[in-house]
């Protein structure tokens, strides 16, 4: 393997933004408090994903936007991911136009991914995940906002 993508994994397949930083807390709502009374953050949407086991909610900071997790179901990763590293920085998430094609540029350049196709993330997002010993250190998802 040359590290190279292939010509057609590269199309369609750059990053077009941050889409949010997610943040794996106990209490959701105290973080998003912090963040509007400390910061002047707005409390955004919130939803429960992975059939009630995982709460999200969201705050919008200027142009930034934080995912909170919450892990409603001690078997759920993100409750894993708290009992072994604590509260923190869980991962980051950028935007792609074409996920597919941005996964097949990851794992043409030797990423290792996490999931090998896409699935549904929050509002209707397809996500992916990539795995951080191949990206610093940094669990590194990919989303695809969904067709309008």
């Amino acid at each position: 393997m040359s590290g190279e993508p292939r010509e057609e994994a590269k199309a369609g397949a750059s990053v077009t933004g941050l889409s949010h930083v997610a943040i794996a807390v106990e209490d959701a709502d105290s973080l998003a408090a912090a963040f509007v009374s400390a910061l002047g953050a707005t409390r955004g949407a919130e939803e429960l994903l992975d059939g009630g086991a995982l709460r999200v909610v969201f705050v919008h900071l200027g142009p930034v936007t934080f995912e909170l997790l919450e892990p409603r179901s001690p078997e759920h990763t993100v409750a894993k991911f708290l009992a072994s590293r604590g509260p923190g920085l869980h991962h980051v998430s950028l935007e792609v136009a074409d996920i597919a094609a941005a996964l097949a540029r990851c794992r043409d350049a030797g990423v290792r991914l996490v999931d090998e196709t896409p699935r549904a993330g929050a509002h209707g997002t397809q996500v992916a995940f990539l795995h951080p010993k191949s990206l610093g250190g940094v669990l590194v998802e990919l989303s695809q906002a969904r067709e309008p």
